[in-house]
């Protein structure tokens, strides 16, 4: 039977208040999402619409250069998982065809001085930026940055209070985060597409928590585990549609779901979003929240490193796809067998 759900849309403003009564509020709402679609909608953020509609504008610019611009900032030059990634560069969902969609990583712009660059974290290093869109395209992606990543940490504190625990429980998970936003960009489904063709297939993020900018184009559909179907999370103007990783579902000892979800731009026309992931510190070593279980023994996961287990799935969805070697991880976790 079809499925008649749709992540909830939640007014953030009022945890943004600073009134507990109100942020509590918030947090009921987050928690309900959370333990049944793993996926809802926040408004009333405190990132402006006019940024967010920049970042459209900046981002279909990136992707109307000529190819060749565009690799001169081919992913597989750095291994900060920086820069341009080719259509067809993942495969998400196992034994289809290569995801229908290119995108452009951008993360924390750190100095080669930074310890987590010189310790050779994942994704740890310097951005890298198209010469031909100059110092606009560079200001509006770090201004997006710097917003989207304090916005993440005050979702982080929702969820926080949503498990029962005080805003401030995540403060160490949220020091010097692993996080990067992806431009992508989805050209339409031909009407001739093989039957395994995606945008991006069925998959369930990896990681702690995903933000997504949606634009303005559907295609975007979460699995009802219920009704056996997709549903759609149709876009909500200044909206981001969040969602939880498996990190997380696994942080809370399966509580809280990490839901199923594709892309498939039926609509015609191209399609532009932005998710950002949000992983937390590397070292930071994830293990069952006490809330989460009755006893030490109801826990159903070892404990694991961000970095770890991160590092592990990227590798997996790239080698499926076969177009970025082994070396783009390398050589901070080179001896973690694909």
């Amino acid at each position: 039977m079809p499925s008649n759900k749709s992540p909830p849309v939640i007014d953030f403003s009022g945890f943004l208040s600073g009134d507990k009564q109100k942020m509590q509020h918030v947090a009921e709402q987050v928690r309900e999402a959370c333990l049944t679609q793993g996926f809802f909608q926040i408004v009333n953020h405190d990132i402006p619409l006019s940024l967010q509609k920049e970042m459209f504008k900046v981002s279909k610019e990136f992707f109307a250069l000529p190819a060749e611009e565009k690799m001169k900032l081919d992913k597989s030059k750095n291994k900060y998982n920086r820069g341009y990634e080719v259509m067809h560069g993942q495969m998400i969902e196992a034994n289809t065809r290569p995801d229908l969609k290119e995108g452009y990583y951008v993360s924390r712009d750190l100095p080669m001085d930074h310890p987590q660059v010189k310790a050779e974290k994942f994704a740890a290093g310097p951005n890298v930026w198209p010469e031909a869109l100059g110092e606009p395209f560079r200001a509006t992606c770090m201004d997006y940055l710097n917003r989207i990543v304090k916005l993440t940490e005050e979702v982080m504190r929702a969820m926080a209070m949503s498990l029962g625990y005080d805003a401030n429980y995540f403060d160490e998970f949220c020091t010097d985060p692993m996080c990067f936003y992806k431009m992508l960009h989805y050209p339409p489904q031909p009407e001739d597409a093989h039957a395994l063709q995606r945008g991006i297939g069925a998959h369930r993020d990896f990681g702690v928590i995903t933000l997504l900018l949606q634009g303005d184009v559907p295609g975007l559909e979460v699995w009802d585990d219920e009704a056996k179907d997709w549903y759609p999370a149709p876009p909500v103007e200044g909206a981001y549609v969040v969602n939880m990783g498996n990190l997380f579902e696994q942080w809370t000892n399966d509580k809280y779901v990490s839901n199923v979800h594709r892309v498939i731009n039926r609509s015609g026309e191209e399609r532009y979003s932005i998710p950002f992931n949000y992983n937390g510190n590397p070292d930071f070593v994830i293990k069952c929240i006490e809330k989460c279980r009755p006893s030490p023994d109801d826990e159903k996961y070892a404990p694991i490193s961000v970095e770890d287990y991160v590092v592990q799935k990227y590798k997996d969805v790239y080698k499926r796809a076969g177009v970025y070697e082994d070396k783009t991880f390398a050589p901070q976790k080179a001896q973690i067998a694909a």
